[in-house]
């Protein structure tokens, strides 16, 4: 699989410069390798190849039990998948970095982030704890990742964000489906324009 990295599902999205702790019955890897880690389904594979995941590399892997181990991996940056295939039951994809110099983002940060906080902060209403002081990344390409891990909607509604053409689209997605979310358990609530 000459120039082909592991490619591995995994059930939230690992956002560059963070760390992940997994359980895999992928026993090809080994500390130090490089490999693709995309968002998945939390039930089963996927129903088309994702085109954007997180490269990272292995930090450790240990037994975790009979025939699981379990990884420890670290984001390093955000690839687009140009080729993905299936050998064996396991995944292998070629990649291309995707360079982004989106300083139209910027801007879109912090309208973001008080967007999270309103979300946070109604779903606190609702019962469910989470942090009401959430600060992202000032940097937008990785906000616009780190805000997607928040959502609880659909995997490929989440999958849609994160594969917008640029980080400012992102941002802008994920923007709207906060509103969207917030307003709606609002009203869930009873507390309309609240």
């Amino acid at each position: 699989s000459a120039g082909k990295l592991p490619l591995l599902p995994i059930r939230r999205v690992l956002v560059p410069g963070t760390r992940a702790a997994l359980p895999s019955q992928r026993d090809d890897l080994r500390a130090g390798d490089s490999l693709v880690a995309v968002l998945r389904a939390t039930t089963g594979g996927w129903t088309s190849s994702p085109s954007v995941g997180t490269l990272a590399q292995g930090e450790e892997v240990r037994p975790l039990g009979p025939g699981v181990l379990l990884l420890r991996l670290s984001g390093r940056c955000l690839v687009r998948l140009t080729e993905a295939e299936e050998r064996a039951g396991r995944w292998w994809a070629k990649v291309a970095e995707l360079p982004e110099q989106d300083r139209e983002a910027g801007p879109l940060v912090e309208a973001v982030e008080r967007a999270l906080r309103r979300y946070l902060a109604v779903r606190a209403e609702a019962g469910e704890a989470g942090d009401l002081a959430t600060v992202l990344s000032r940097d937008p390409v990785a906000a616009s990742h780190e805000v997607a891990s928040y959502l609880h909607v659909s995997w490929p509604e989440v999958q849609d964000i994160l594969e917008a053409g640029s980080a400012a689209e992102r941002l802008r997605r994920a923007q709207a489906v906060l509103e969207r979310e917030t307003e709606l358990l609002r009203q869930f609530l009873g507390r309309e324009g609240a």
